[in-house]
């Protein structure tokens, strides 16, 4: 199965992941795994705050309805414990046609045939960019 995400401020992708690995049970577990890398490498990069944007609704409304769903108990779990490092944290539901990245990423990744992880930082730290722009004191 095939993962992909990204990460964008102000309107520029900033960071990237595509991911390749073993065909999950469902759909709705996919789509789960997927955001738990998602939500895993941002924490790792240290974001405090972040909206998650999928085109599977029925995963946004689980977790946002907080409906048991015994099957993905471990995922949600997983989600659940994830989110609390996060000082800002929503998620939502954008229509798939205005998922193309994220989209386009997995489908790459999924016909590559074996198994792999990737994370692409596409713009240099923040933190550099903010430290330049103030200039020396």
């Amino acid at each position: 199965m095939g993962m992909g995400f990204t990460l964008v401020e102000a309107g520029v992708v900033i960071l990237q992941g595509q991911k390749c690995t073993h065909r999950a049970q469902s759909p709705l577990k996919t789509e789960a795994e997927a955001l738990i890398w998602s939500l895993s490498e941002m924490k790792n990069r240290g974001w405090d705050g972040v909206t998650v944007e999928s085109d599977c609704q029925q995963l946004i409304n689980i977790i946002l309805n907080e409906t048991g769903w015994p099957s993905l108990a471990p995922e949600l779990d997983e989600i659940t414990l994830l989110s609390t490092h996060f000082q800002d944290l929503e998620f939502s539901f954008i229509p798939h046609t205005l998922n193309f990245r994220a989209d386009s990423l997995a489908k790459w990744g999924r016909s590559r045939g074996n198994c792999f992880s990737v994370v692409d930082v596409l713009v240099p730290n923040r933190l550099a960019q903010v430290a330049y722009l103030n200039g020396p004191q």
